[in-house]
């Protein structure tokens, strides 16, 4: 009876703590919930306004604005290079192209793209992000990034490249694409936006409900810098990881973007999207359903173009520094693509009719 009751005992306790773990699993659940739905409702209730607009009207203003940006530069520790970079022909010419980097990499990701464009009359400005292309690429200082950040970054190089050229493109890849996707969205000042592989999500497996749930729990936990499990290994001026805090602005940008592109017009008329359908980190659905919402609003002339899979690309297929690229591939499609005036032209003919 003893011997029984001893069982009856050790039973009953066992099940009571598998209780208390199922109880207290539960209301973490819940508590972890109700946090992230907290979060999700100040997240949705924030507005992202366009700032003001302070075009840049001559050469001389637009380089002095310029030199004062590295001049800043230059008091950071910053890997060589990495700076804020621009060519330019030494005056005003007809076509200016801004070209932004990606997160974890800096200037020297466009550079040799960006003298290609040069070399067929374009002015070209490569700014750097900020906290990006330290020296010191363990670095943490990507967990301070901000949309405020990143919306800034894009509508000051906007501003500025008004001085370089009379018709000015906005491209950008992964994060510098979903900054060009904010730039088509608010600046009507633009002539073109190209976005190339702009980051809206983290996998490609992710659509953009999951992805917006994965957003909020990476401002809610603690930042991680993704190194600490896995390095990259890439350029040798990009980081070996990621900021988890600088994924979660990186997409909450996107994420403004996409939203208002479900009832409002784009600003920028003419659009080309260039995806990769072998990219392991984007999700391409997501840029075609922004594209299809912003055709509904009423964007004018929009081309889309993709890698096939089969070319086994990289996400990053621009920098020739990252291993299995393909830019003697590549490069000659971009330029052709990016090099076209006959959607510009095509817009301006169309709001002229």
């Amino acid at each position: 009876m003893q011997h029984r009751n001893s069982l009856i005992y050790k039973r009953t306790t066992r099940d009571a703590e598998s209780i208390t773990k199922i109880t207290l699993g539960a209301a973490a659940l819940i508590a972890a919930g109700t946090i992230t739905a907290k979060v999700a409702r100040s997240m949705l209730s924030s507005k992202l306004e366009a700032p003001p607009m302070h075009q840049v009207a001559e050469h001389d203003t637009a380089m002095e604005k310029i030199a004062h940006i590295q001049a800043f530069e230059k008091t950071l520790k910053l890997y060589e290079g990495c700076n804020t970079t621009v060519l330019t022909h030494g005056h005003k010419v007809e076509q200016v192209i801004i070209l932004v980097h990606g997160l974890t990499s800096c200037p020297l990701q466009f550079v040799e793209f960006g003298t290609l464009l040069f070399e067929q009359g374009y002015n070209v400005l490569i700014p750097r992000l900020p906290y990006n292309g330290y020296a010191d690429s363990e670095t943490t200082g990507l967990q301070y990034l901000t949309v405020k950040e990143m919306r800034d970054s894009s509508a000051l190089m906007v501003d500025i490249a008004h001085g370089l050229g009379e018709h000015l493109t906005y491209t950008g890849i992964s994060a510098g694409g979903t900054m060009a996707a904010w730039v088509a969205q608010y600046r009507p000042d633009v002539d073109r936006a190209i976005l190339i592989a702009p980051a809206f999500t983290i996998d490609r497996r992710l659509g953009a409900t999951v992805s917006r749930l994965v957003m909020y729990l990476l401002y809610l936990l603690p930042n991680i810098m993704t190194q600490s499990f896995r390095r990259t290994h890439g350029s040798r001026f990009g980081y070996p990881g990621f900021a988890s805090r600088s994924l979660a602005t990186m997409m909450r940008l996107g994420f403004f973007v996409y939203d208002a592109a479900l009832k409002t017009k784009p600003a920028v008329q003419s659009v080309l999207t260039i995806t990769n359908a072998a990219d392991p980190s984007m999700n391409n659905a997501i840029i075609r359903n922004l594209i299809n919402r912003w055709r509904k609003n009423g964007l004018k002339y929009c081309e889309q173009y993709e890698f096939e899979a089969s070319h086994n690309l990289p996400h990053d297929i621009i920098g020739v520094q990252q291993p299995k690229q393909h830019v003697a591939f590549v490069y000659p499609i971009l330029l052709a693509l990016i090099t076209r005036r006959q959607s510009i032209e095509d817009t301006k003919q169309e709001n002229k009719d």
